[in-house]
């Protein structure tokens, strides 16, 4: 048994790459995954070093539109026509939300007023889906 200098574990042996290792194998592919991010998104989006972490903190680890915490990082949102980063963002607002509505404010102003307002409800009165409706086919009838 060995402590890890990095995560400060007690690990087994077969966690260290050789007989003076100092930092387990865990860790050393953790380096090498945050290492590849921060070059990833300095090259991609002209991020300096830390600016994706002051980002984070900014937001305080939640993605800007949903305000939703995820256990991948967030995605770094910019705008396709100038290049701008706007935030970071999970990947069901950056990869669904902003492409459904092409990242036109005027379609998620719409979605939102659509939301609070549904027309039906003024047209024909207040309906209710059934409860295989409300399921969406979650749910598959017992055979």
């Amino acid at each position: 048994m060995r402590r890890c200098k990095r995560c400060e574990k007690n690990r087994s042996d077969r966690f260290f790459t050789g007989p003076r290792g100092k930092i387990c194998t865990t860790c050393q592919k953790q380096a090498r995954s945050e290492a590849h991010h921060r070059r990833r998104v300095g090259k991609t989006y002209g991020l300096e070093a830390g600016e994706y972490d002051t980002l984070f903190a900014a937001q305080e680890g939640k993605c800007a539109i949903c305000l939703g915490t995820r256990r991948q990082r967030l995605s770094v949102d910019h705008d396709h026509r100038d290049g701008v980063v706007r935030g970071l963002l999970c990947r069901m607002c950056n990869g669904r939300l902003l492409t459904a509505a092409r990242d036109r404010p005027e379609v998620l102003r719409a979605a939102a007023d659509y939301l609070e307002r549904p027309p039906a409800i003024e047209v024909i009165g207040h309906r209710y889906a059934s409860e295989e409706a409300n399921n969406n086919g979650r749910q598959r009838k017992k055979r």
